[in-house]
Formats: structure tokens, C-alpha cells, sequence
């Protein structure tokens, strides 16, 4: 399956413990049957990961303007080798070190297509950090195979039968959650 998935290359220094745990960065578009629509993120997507990350994005650099965030995340790029420890003040593009690394800018210039509910575990996908048209909640899904085990994906392949489950409902307005108890 062409999910759109990408390898990063040398170039990018990473911290020792990064970990290639795929997830997706999306919007909930139909919150009673479980659809989303969004983008790829490959390095640390694990909560304590991206979705520090996104909590802490949204609650500084984006100053609690969901809206502005996931213009940046999610229609202006489309996908990511890591935001985690980014600096948004640079321009993102692969590349340059402490940006943002997306696949769509700098020295890549990759063509995406978006990551749904249909395939996103086919991808490699564990985690998916999902938004609500509100903007004030993200909801984290996480990966489930046939017989109710954890998918892991590994090498841009998972389970496309895998079904996607919530494990927690972040309140970005309130306090920061115990991101290694989510994940």
C-alpha cells in the first residue's frame, strides 16, 4: 500500500533515545464513527512525545490558537519527520537542524496524501493525535490488532485491519497530563 511514508535520511542529528514510532497529527471529522483526517509524523510519537508536543505547542508558541497550529501542522505541511524539540520561530523544512522537519520544504519536497482512519495503521501508525472542532481538546487513539493486542508498525507497514481506540481526552486548557501514564 502507498501510504505515503517516509525514511529520513542522514543528515538530521537526533537524541540518542528518538524512536521511529509513527503517528498522525489530525482533526476529528466525525467523532461518532471514528474518522479523522490529517498528516504523518515519523520520529517519537509516542504521548510523551508528540503529544507533549502538541500540548505544549498549542499552549505556547501557537498561544492557545488551536486554529493557527493545525493550519501550520496540518495544511501547510504535509507530513513530518519530527516537530518534538523544534524551534517554530525557523522556517520548517527538512533540513535545516532545529526547525521543524517536514517532507515538504527544505531539502525534500515529497508529495502526501492524507492519513485517515482507513490508513493510518497500514502505514505504521501507533498513536493518533486528534483535535475537535472546538480546539480546546485532543484526543490520543492508539492502535489495536484483530485480537485486541497493541499494533506496532515498523518500517511504514502495520496492520491495515487494525482499529483505532481512544486512551485518553486532553483538556488543552487544563493541566498537563502524565504523559508516560497515557502511553
Amino acid at each position: 500500500m502507498d501510504c505515503g511514508v517516509f525514511e529520513d535520511g542522514e543528515g538530521i542529528t537526533k537524541k540518542e533515545d528518538s524512536m521511529s514510532t509513527r503517528g498522525a497529527i489530525a482533526v476529528i471529522t466525525d467523532a461518532k464513527k471514528g474518522n479523522f483526517e490529517g498528516v504523518y509524523h515519523h520520529w517519537d510519537s509516542y504521548p510523551s512525545g508528540l503529544g507533549a508536543t502538541l500540548f505544549h505547542l498549542r499552549n505556547g508558541h501557537f498561544r492557545k490558537n488551536t486554529k493557527a497550529m493545525l493550519k501550520v501542522l496540518i495544511k501547510d505541511h504535509n507530513a513530518w519527520s519530527t516537530i518534538n524539540e523544534a524551534d517554530f520561530t525557523k522556517e520548517p523544512g527538512y533540513g535545516n537542524e532545529s526547525a521543524p522537519q517536514c517532507y515538504c520544504h527544505g531539502q525534500r519536497s515529497e508529495k502526501n496524501k492524507p492519513v485517515t482512519q482507513k490508513s493510518a495503521s497500514a502505514c505504521g501508525c501507533e498513536y493518533v493525535y486528534g483535535f475537535d472542532k472546538g480546539g480546546d481538546t485532543m484526543i490520543i487513539l492508539s492502535s489495536y490488532r484483530k485480537d485486541g493486542g497493541k499494533m506496532i508498525g515498523a518500517f511504514g507497514c502495520g496492520d491495515p485491519k487494525a482499529t483505532w481506540k481512544p486512551i485518553a481526552v486532553v483538556d488543552l486548557d487544563g493541566e498537563e497530563p502524565d504523559w508516560k501514564k497515557i502511553g
